[in-house]
């Protein structure tokens, strides 16, 4: 009796469970299902928000080995051949730009920038008396606004001694342009912060 009995007891609790696993099984995924992604995309929107609103404020730049605020309405684009980074600047057509170079002659460079927009050449002297100089990140910085009013155009340009190598922040455009973004231009300039330069 008793080998008799223990299978049909066996078969009855086969029947019970497999009968409380089918519904089971079947109603967990229907409820977790659709509220893995809301709570996915809820955190995916909230972090870009705050990726967004960092990157309007500050520029970091690892690949370039400098940080700096980025005023509002810039946006930094890639570098493409000899610039290690671009900024637009909203409603201008100023192209703004940084290269790396291994030669730093002040004199020599602003008479090719004052070439370039249309003006004749400077002694260094006079070029000394038109050249600012202020410090960014310990480092100091030669600036200087050159503007043809006749040929409406201008630079705005920046040489940073990083010996062995020399950095060039320029900025070209119309002259009523930069000299409306002079300011920002001159604000970012001096925020920069130089990975492994700094004094």
């Amino acid at each position: 009796m008793k080998h008799s009995i223990l299978p049909l007891i066996g078969g009855v609790i086969l029947l019970t469970s497999c009968g409380k696993e089918e519904p089971v099984s079947y109603q967990v995924p229907k409820q977790s299902t659709p509220a893995a992604p809301a709570q996915t995309m809820g955190s995916d929107a909230d972090n870009q928000a705050v990726m967004a609103a960092h990157a309007s404020m500050t520029a970091q730049l690892p690949s370039t080995g400098f940080t700096a605020d980025l005023p509002d309405g810039w946006t930094e684009k890639p570098g493409s051949g000899m610039r290690k980074v671009s900024y637009s600047i909203d409603g201008t057509a100023i192209d703004f730009y940084l290269i790396s170079l291994s030669m730093g002659d002040v004199p020599s460079n602003v008479n090719r920038w004052r070439g370039q927009v249309g003006l004749d050449a400077e002694t260094p002297e006079a070029i000394a008396a038109e050249l600012q100089t202020f410090s960014a990140g310990g480092h100091e910085v030669n600036y200087i606004e050159v503007y043809n009013p006749d040929g409406g155009k201008g630079i705005i340009a920046a040489i940073i001694d990083l010996s062995p190598s020399y950095w060039y922040f320029t900025g070209k455009g119309s002259v009523d342009e930069l000299k409306a973004n002079a300011a920002d231009i001159r604000k970012f300039l001096e925020s920069i912060t130089f990975e492994g330069h700094n004094h």
